[in-house]
């Protein structure tokens, strides 16, 4: 009998790239049972649905993995979670010996992953909210709040919140603030996307970062216009995904 597996990630790109990767790797062994993408329609399909073995984005639209975890009566199943590089998230599920893989999708990792939890699937059913505690405790901790930037003229310490977007050119990245003033750092855009938490930003564009709080109209020709008006092109190719991403973020 094939084992059931969920996909639950708030970008669907991820949840189709894994989906993919799982049905072609595993015919036959594993079943793909549904997905979803959000702490509410994630909890909905693993009560429903019964899974053996869930893919778990940590970071949702709604809230956090930990956050769909308390809220499921029954957690008997085999749990790898999805992530960005975070470093926080990364130690907190090391702490939890939890296996992970991270985005992007490498199908060498899924599938070294998927081997353990198909083996262990296989074997004696653990109840893993046994050992979710340590990685809840260390991520809830640990999450970022604020974040610390360093130029010539000093080091300034921004909420997250109240980031607007980052724009860049080549080596130097700005970050816009919501009171209309800015900061220059001498770093690429990689550097904010890699500091920024993935449940808030999305990159739209080669050179633009966005806070999805303040977008207040995507544009079908192709950008972002945010709430102060400020108008954020978006990348052609990516366009569907980049529009379904922010509204997946903003439920």
């Amino acid at each position: 009998m094939s084992l059931k597996l969920v996909s639950i990630d708030d970008e669907k790109y991820i949840r189709d790239t894994l989906i993919h990767q799982v049905q072609s790797l595993f015919p036959g062994v594993v079943e793909v049972a549904g997905q979803a993408e959000s702490v509410e329609t994630g909890k909905q399909l693993i009560i429903e649905v019964n899974p053996d073995i869930v893919l778990l984005d940590i970071e949702l639209g709604d809230g956090s993995a930990f956050d769909l975890l308390n809220a499921l009566p029954n957690t008997m199943f085999e749990l790898i979670f999805v992530t960005g590089y975070d470093q926080h998230a990364i130690e907190a599920i090391r702490l939890g010996a939890l296996d992970y893989i991270l985005k992007p999708i490498d199908p060498e990792e899924l599938q070294n992953a998927m081997d353990q939890a198909i083996i262990n699937a296989r074997g004696k059913r653990q109840d893993i909210q046994k050992i979710l505690g340590v990685a809840q405790n260390f991520y809830a901790k640990r999450k970022k709040q604020n974040i610390v930037l360093k130029t010539l003229e000093g080091t300034h310490i921004l909420e997250i919140n109240k980031i607007m977007y980052c724009s860049s050119e080549g080596n130097y990245t700005t970050f816009y603030l919501e009171d209309e003033t800015s900061i220059m750092i001498s770093k690429p855009l990689k550097f904010a996307v890699e500091l920024l938490p993935e449940a808030y930003f999305v990159r739209c564009q080669q050179s633009y970062l966005v806070n999805v709080h303040y977008v207040g109209k995507l544009v079908n020709a192709g950008s972002l216009i945010l709430k102060n008006g400020t108008e954020i092109p978006v990348s052609g190719a990516r366009k569907e995904q980049v529009f379904q991403s922010i509204l997946n973020k903003m439920n």
